[in-house]
C-alpha cells in the first residue's frame, strides 16, 4: 500500500519502536506501576465506567514486552508496505501520541518529574512526525490511485 515510502517508514516506525524500548525501561526502572493503582482510582472518580485497578512490577514488564514485540516483530510486514501493517502503524503512532501526552501532563500535574517523563516527549515528538509521514504516504496513495 505505501509503494515507494514503505522502507523509509518501516525505518521510522523501527526506530519508534526502539524509542518505546528505551521508554519502557525508564518507566520500569522508575517503577510507574506503583502509581497505576491511584491513578485509574482517580479517572474512576471522574468516570465511573472506567475500572479503579493495580499492576504488578511483573505484569507490567510483561505488557511493555509484548507490545514491544508486537511492534518490531510487524517491521517486516510494513517493510513489504501490507495493508493490515498500515493500520498498526497508525494505531501505534497514536498510542504514542497519548502515551507523549500523558507523561507530558504528569509534569505539568505534579510539578515535576514522573516516571517516563524523561522518554515520553520524545515518544510525543516522533509520534507527530511519523504522523506526518503516514499523512504524506497516504496523500501521495491516494494522488497515484486517482490518477
Amino acid at each position: 500500500m505505501l509503494n515507494q515510502q514503505s522502507e523509509k517508514i518501516a525505518h521510522f516506525y523501527w526506530f519508534l519502536g526502539l524509542a518505546q524500548v528505551v521508554h519502557s525501561i525508564e518507566e520500569t526502572y522508575t517503577n510507574l506501576y506503583d502509581y497505576f493503582a491511584v491513578m485509574s482510582q482517580a479517572l474512576h472518580n471522574i468516570i465511573h465506567w472506567i475500572p479503579a485497578f493495580g499492576i504488578s512490577a511483573d505484569w507490567f514488564a510483561i505488557f511493555n514486552y509484548l507490545m514491544i514485540a508486537l511492534i518490531l516483530g510487524s517491521v517486516p510486514s510494513v517493510e513489504k508496505g501490507s495493508g493490515w501493517s498500515f493500520y498498526l502503524m497508525w494505531i501505534w503512532a497514536i498510542v504514542e501520541f497519548l502515551n507523549g501526552i500523558f507523561h507530558i501532563s504528569m509534569w505539568f500535574i505534579k510539578g515535576g518529574y514522573f516516571p517516563g517523563g524523561i522518554s515520553g516527549p520524545i515518544l510525543f515528538v516522533l509520534s507527530i512526525l511519523f504522523i506526518q509521514q503516514l499523512i504524506t504516504a497516504s496523500n501521495q496513495e491516494t494522488a497515484q490511485l486517482s490518477s
